[in-house]
């Protein structure tokens, strides 16, 4: 997708936009200072506007005003730490609201709920870290197979780092030899589930071992503490 951030803070642009990188990483995410640079950076190519609504000047209001007359559609995403310009913006009728500080979980709620929606969007696979659960398109997802869930959790934990057949035997079965078949299921299940949902990015193969990509879900809470859940060795 294309985005592009007007906020006279550099900090909070720069900010949205890494925060838009890693949830959209293969879009193209533009920021703005002031009004002059941001209207010479509008088109209608762009799809989304995330606009801080106080700033000096012309304010972030009349801003959606010159884009909903030139560019009308154009979601318009109001940002602000103000709570008290929402009852005038509203009047705008922007695609959503996001109060400063921004996270990334807001911010993939607002694009889901997007006034005009986009085909292209993919909303990353959301990952609760405790209890252990995962959501695709805010819908709980799990897999077929009742293990394979604690297969996955173990990669999430892992971080993004690489795992070998033999450390995943002797974290699940106490380095079994014969659940090396069932392993093999169990991957297969995982990466079937994935695709069935398109997010058969977030599993990568390397050198005959398998990992995670961090940057292709959204972790809500801290990794470290899934083991306190499934007690691996």
């Amino acid at each position: 997708m294309i985005t592009l951030t007007i906020d006279d803070q550099k900090t909070s642009s720069e900010l949205l936009q890494f925060m838009m990188y890693k949830i959209d990483p293969e879009g193209t995410h533009l920021i703005a200072g002031n009004t002059e640079e941001a209207f010479s950076l509008l088109s209608d190519e762009v799809q989304i506007v995330f606009l801080d609504i106080e700033m000096p000047g012309m304010n972030g209001i009349d801003i959606a005003k010159h884009i909903k007359k030139n560019h009308s559609r154009i979601n318009i995403i109001f940002v602000t730490g103000h709570l008290e310009y929402s009852f005038e913006a509203h009047g705008i009728h922007p695609s959503g609201f996001l109060k400063k500080p921004v996270c990334e979980k807001d911010i993939i709620r607002e694009l889901q709920e997007l006034r005009f929606p986009l085909k292209e969007v993919k909303v990353p696979l959301v990952v609760h870290c405790s209890p252990f659960a995962l959501f695709s398109d805010n819908k709980p997802f799990d897999f077929k197979r009742d293990r394979t869930i604690e297969l996955f959790a173990y990669l999430v934990y892992k971080n993004g780092a690489f795992c070998t057949n033999g450390e995943l035997l002797a974290a699940l079965w106490d380095g079994d030899p014969e659940k090396q078949g069932y392993l093999r299921q169990l991957i297969m299940d995982m990466r079937e589930g994935l695709k069935e949902i398109n997010s058969e990015n977030v599993i990568v193969k390397k050198y005959g071992k398998i990992g995670i990509n961090i940057n292709a879900l959204y972790c809500e809470g801290d990794p470290s503490v899934i083991i306190d859940e499934f007690r691996w060795i």
